[in-house]
């Protein structure tokens, strides 16, 4: 075994099958925020022995391992398991010293089949067989099949090393390479923020149970009492450790738990004797699915209190939503970007809205992430709302959230919106612009009054929240043609960071490509990645789909140059890239027809949706792809072919 102190705030221990992947994990680590326990076995039924050692010795956030071992550890522990995949990538680098010696291989791949395994066997020149497996008995049925179908030789994971023993064929080991380690270590650390999130929440949802003024007194599905606060303790007068385990009619005699249990309804704010003293009880069912779980019972000796699901705050649902970009994490050598940045370190401090105006693909998100993790509320959800994405029909729904039976097919206990779920964090409106007019009063009614009502309800439910918008309009001309509110518009426009197109900061192409280029390479590729970046076909391009489409090319750019290691990159690049709409030139394909006459408004237009028709023919129709090309959402692109005039 190997363990590094734990100086780092993550813990991974890493089972691994065989010696390569133990180097390779603690290789990369060594950058990353996490200290790595390792263990290497080589035995199936060993892995999950050595996963429940390692656990014992410390604790760990999370388990790598490789394909089938994985999944066999899963089944054996509690902490989360991570499986380091291989790709189509690794298995070029395997089989490539076999190319013209071996004409048929069979692949022994678990469970589910691998991308790219055909493109594989075309470059080399080999018939490579896919045999899927799910237990060791198949893998040796699939040998055996192999042999009698032909096979010279087999590759897959460690159980392939035996295969000369079970049909006479040779076996090599499929290991992963950087690419997929390092992969697996980034799901890793999401996987570990997001549990320590939970942790963190759940934690504090323990401190409000046992500070609040009102008692609580929880069942399971059995009506067995699993929690009691210190306030129900003392109006109960009994100790925690005494009801416990206990049935809640014998705890709390006349309770009505067990009929709120078996009903599904809540019971809310009924007056009830207990022990002599008057007291409000609310009770609320549990539900999973449709099935009630247990109750929530909370009682005080004054007043009318709220139901618990609004106490809370809805605490528990928020746990997904959490921000991942640091201000650090946007790269660039631009003074004036750097001027931004500064500036959003700024709007930080303070919890005014900020709007980000800028067109698509400029960065948005990062910047409103990094301005979430960079505040006081950096320990809250980050909520991300695309206004453009969700339908008209359910967006004041999804934002305001609802109450049971608001309108057909809402759910049951109804459902709270992002406005709730974002509360003690930032919400981040994405397209804002896109807004209906009617929503539009309603966000201007939750940011004078930091209050919401759902959708069917009458309760005002109080938030803490900090608004970030986003545009890549200009929302002041949007205001002056009457598509967005005035008043909404003044109170968005309060700390404004406009950010720059890719094409006004030319430093930044050569400096992003190589980061992205080098993120998506390993081996000498990425060591050679600065020297044969295409620099000057990159700033010749105007970029209009901004740092997204940038790292889109450079990703297609480095899966090519991988494969294709001694090609020029520039002619690699033209193969897979074509700037489109640099010019209204003919090059080859249907013109670009506008409609001259009339204004330039819509002569414009015009051209915009020749422009989209255009690609939609070339690439068959594909909304997505098309509307991913130009940096726009579906739904942006639905509305300009929609357009009239």
């Amino acid at each position: 075994m190997d363990s590094t102190p734990s100086r780092h705030p993550y813990t991974f221990a890493v089972i691994a099958p065989y010696g390569n992947m133990a180097a390779l994990a603690k290789k990369l680590a060594a950058d990353l925020p996490c200290s790595l326990l390792v263990r290497d076995t080589v035995a199936l039924d060993a892995a999950a022995e050595a996963a429940r050692q390692v656990l014992q010795e410390a604790p760990v956030d999370v388990i790598l391992s490789r394909g089938g071992t994985a999944d066999y550890i899963r089944g054996a522990v509690d902490v989360p398991v991570v499986s380091v995949s291989t790709t189509a990538l690794d298995l070029l680098r395997t089989l490539l010293p076999f190319a013209g010696q071996v004409r048929r291989i069979a692949f022994f791949n678990y469970k589910e089949p691998m991308l790219g395994v055909g493109m594989v066997g075309q470059t080399l020149g080999i018939t490579i067989r896919e045999y899927l497996f799910h237990t060791r008995d198949d893998m040796m049925s699939n040998m055996l099949k192999a042999k009698a179908e032909g096979a010279e030789m087999g590759v897959g994971g460690i159980l392939t090393s035996g295969m000369r023993e079970v049909c006479g064929l040779p076996g090599i080991l499929l290991e992963a390479g950087e690419d997929a380690v390092l992969r697996a270590l980034r799901e890793a650390l999401s996987m570990a923020e997001v549990r320590r999130s939970f942790q963190e929440r759940a934690a504090r949802m323990h401190t409000i149970l046992n500070s609040i003024a009102e008692g609580i007194l929880v069942t399971d599905e059995r009506n067995v009492v699993t929690l009691l606060n210190p306030t129900a303790e003392r109006l109960l007068q009994l100790k925690a450790d005494e009801a416990l385990g206990r049935p809640a009619q014998t705890v709390v005699p006349n309770t009505r738990t067990g009929a709120v249990l078996r009903s599904g309804q809540p019971e809310l704010n009924e007056v009830q004797d207990m022990g002599g003293v008057t007291i409000v009880t609310s009770r609320v069912p549990i539900v999973v699915g449709e099935r009630p779980v247990g109750v929530v019972c909370t009682f005080s000796e004054a007043g009318r209190i709220q139901q618990a699901e609004q106490r809370l705050r809805g605490k528990m649902r928020a746990k997904g939503f959490a921000a991942r970009y640091t201000l650090d994490d946007i790269r660039t050598r631009n003074p004036a970007m750097r001027a931004i940045k500064d500036l959003a370190r700024l709007y930080a401090g303070t919890d005014a809205t900020v709007l980000l105006q800028g067109e698509s693909g400029t960065g948005k998100e990062l910047f409103a992430q990094g301005i979430h993790l960079a505040s006081a509320r950096r320990g809250g959800p980050f909520v991300a709302v695309n206004c453009a994405a969700i339908p008209e029909s359910l967006l004041e729904s999804e934002l305001f959230g609802y109450e049971e039976g608001a309108f057909t097919g809402a759910r049951r206990q109804g459902k709270a919106g992002f406005f709730e779920l974002a509360h003690q964090g930032t919400l981040f409106l994405d397209e804002v612009s896109e807004l209906p007019r009617p929503l539009q009063a309603r966000l201007l009614r939750v940011l004078q009054e930091r209050e919401v009502v759902r959708v069917g309800g009458s309760q005002v439910v109080p938030v803490s929240i900090r608004i970030v918008c986003a545009t890549n309009r200009d929302l002041e001309e949007w205001t002056r043609v009457g598509q967005f509110r005035e008043d909404l518009y003044y109170r968005l426009n309060v700390l404004l960071l406009a950010i720059p197109p890719l094409r006004e900061r030319p430093e930044d192409i050569p400096h992003l490509a190589l980061f992205f280029l080098q993120s998506a390479l390993s081996g000498a590729a990425r060591e050679e990645a600065a020297r044969k970046l295409p620099e000057k076909r990159l700033l010749a391009h105007a970029w209009p789909g901004n740092v997204r489409e940038l790292a889109s090319v450079m990703e297609r750019l480095a899966l090519v140059a991988s494969i294709m290691p001694d090609a020029d990159w520039e002619e690699l690049l033209d193969q897979i890239w074509r700037p489109r709409f640099s010019s209204l030139e003919n090059t080859g394909g249907p013109e670009l027809r506008v409609a001259l006459g009339g204004s330039l408004k819509s002569m414009t237009h015009s051209l915009e949706r020749s422009a989209i028709e255009r690609l939609l023919r070339e690439h068959g129709q594909d909304q997505g792809k098309v509307a991913e090309l130009l940096g726009i959402s579906r739904m942006s692109l639905w509305r300009k072919l929609n357009k009239k005039g």
